[in-house]
């Protein structure tokens, strides 16, 4: 029996290690893949060390930072913002650091704070820049899915970046304002968990996926303790009121408009499948641009004008799941919100972080029952015609703005942290300053 047992164990270890050895394989074929077209010019270009980040340090969010965060409850993360915030206003005389405020977010029907696990507790805002006559106004929030408390972490040290003496930082704040909500959803946040939403808008107890959308009875791994299907709806009056609560915060700070929304999300961390787009994607970018019911007619109306051969690769495309409609992707690409996206894509890739590679993009493709959005170039979607047809808004959207959605496929919680911070300063680089692309990457 004894040998028996060892015979097992030993069996067991060399299954482990053959799996190791794979996953050792796999790994380095996928940094061969990803890592070689991070920084070069072109595919064939020679390999280019990152950008030193003038914005913000991304090297300056470490494990034991995002473990501060991981398990803490929404009560003792604000009590981390607000430290971190009063500490960096301290140094405002000393250093010149720039002066983060502070805001609170009214709860419209009673005045007070917001239900989180039984206690009445308040929730904040911070904002950074020109209030006065700001060129524009972005709105960067974290923490719309209760289960992706990390980036909270993230968003908070991009703050505290941002507020540092420099150049770059003084011109981009003087130019206009930046507000930063880093716990969209406190008791979401507060429960480490999520809700699902049907293509009504209903909330449902089961995961968007898994043979279905919405089916009944299937246990749902997020839970439903949050408020992500509130702020999923499309109406008011199926949004709770921690949701209106939020909206009509963020108009009354930004005088009614944003030039911009950043809505970051990230991979849950019990999600393996498929194991190589999840585990080595990369930040995959979804613009929520509206699109006119005329602008729409003209992209589907292209396809008459088309030549005979095209029109064949356009059938074939339509019925081939990696691919998608090609007229209406090649027009996309020439929209100028959508040109500030690639500039923002390619930002991040300066910066040394990977975005979705287009195989480890065509892998994703494969989630059961999700129709995929329009695709515009290698790790950029449009996602906005989509959720028109379910009604499903997401942030950018459900506010009225429009923006990007950015999704860290990465297992790794610093890494996913950052490549957050990394869409975050490609967006301030980008939408902020009029950023083009580095000079000395372009014309070399």
């Amino acid at each position: 029996m004894l040998e028996l047992i060892d015979s097992l164990r030993y069996k067991v270890k060399q299954v482990r290690l053959l799996k190791e050895r794979r996953r050792e394989r796999i790994d380095s074929q996928a940094d061969r893949i990803i890592d070689g077209y991070l920084t070069r010019k072109g595919r064939f270009g020679s390999r280019r060390p990152p950008v030193k980040s003038d914005l913000i340090d991304i090297d300056a969010v470490t494990e034991p930072k995002i473990a501060q965060t991981k398990f803490a409850s929404f009560e003792k993360f604000s009590e981390i913002q607000l430290k971190e915030v009063e500490a960096s206003n301290e140094l405002c005389r000393k250093e010149g650091n720039s002066k983060i405020k502070v805001h609170k977010v009214e709860n419209i029907d009673n005045g007070n704070g917001f239900n989180v696990a039984g206690k009445i507790l308040p929730k904040y805002t911070f904002q950074l820049g020109n209030t006065e006559n700001p060129q524009f106004r972005i709105l960067v929030l974290a923490g719309t899915h209760g289960g992706e408390s990390r980036l909270a972490r993230a968003v908070l040290e991009g703050i505290i970046q941002l507020a540092h003496p420099g150049e770059e930082r003084y011109k981009l704040l003087k130019k206009g304002t930046i507000l930063f909500d880093p716990v969209v959803d406190p008791g979401g946040f507060n429960n480490q968990t999520r809700g699902a939403v049907t293509r009504e808008g209903m909330g449902v107890n089961a995961p968007l996926l898994g043979e279905g959308w919405a089916q009944p009875g299937l246990p749902n791994p997020w839970g439903l303790g949050d408020r992500n299907s509130a702020q999923g709806r499309n109406s008011l009056e199926a949004q709770d009121v921690l949701t209106r609560s939020n909206q009509a915060h963020y108009r009354k700070i930004l005088g009614g408009k944003a030039t911009w929304v950043y809505d970051v999300h990230e991979t849950c961390e019990f999600t393996h499948w498929p194991d190589l787009a999840f585990t080595y994607g990369g930040i995959l970018l979804m613009a929520h641009l509206y699109v006119s019911d005329t602008r729409l007619a003209s992209l589907n109306q292209l396809e008459p004008g088309l030549g005979w051969w095209r029109k064949l690769k356009s059938f074939i495309n339509d019925h081939n799941p990696l691919e998608g409609p090609i007229y209406r992707e090649q027009l996309l690409w020439h929209d100028p919100r959508l040109q500030k996206i690639i500039r923002i894509r390619n930002r991040i890739r300066e910066l040394g972080q990977r975005t979705m590679e287009e195989r480890f993009d065509r892998a994703f493709l494969f989630l059961p029952q999700v129709e995929r959005d329009i695709r515009i170039d290698e790790s950029i979607y449009i996602g906005g015609m989509m959720f028109r047809i379910p009604q499903i808004l997401l942030g950018p959207d459900v506010l009225g703005f429009e923006g990007l959605t950015s999704e860290s496929f990465q297992q790794d919680l610093v890494v996913r942290a950052k490549q957050t911070l990394a869409a975050l300063e490609a967006q301030l680089k980008v939408i902020g300053l009029s950023y083009n692309g580095e000079r000395d990457v372009e014309n070399d």
